[in-house]
């Protein structure tokens, strides 16, 4: 299962990353980050926010923004289903 995980984290981080806009040094790390941003979250009473996606909402990068708008949402997808995991 743990290996199924990793095959389809590294499948759609090398996605976002195939589907860049323009050349940017060390996306790949860039969407890494913007990804664990993603799964951050922040528990109250049982209640889970999504603390690092509504941050990196907040960030506005110059170059590759849908792609790294995407790796966020990719992040909190796996968050949203590691809940119900």
């Amino acid at each position: 299962m743990f290996i199924i995980f990793i095959l389809f984290w590294a499948a759609g981080i090398y996605l976002l990353f195939r589907s860049r806009n323009e050349e940017e040094e060390h996306l790949i790390l860039k969407l890494i980050g913007y990804y664990l941003l993603g799964t951050f979250t922040f528990s109250i009473n049982g209640m889970v926010l999504p603390v690092g996606f509504i941050i990196s909402l907040f960030l506005k990068p110059r170059q590759n923004r849908s792609v790294k708008r995407g790796s966020a949402i990719f992040g909190l997808a796996i968050m949203v289903i590691s809940l119900f995991l």
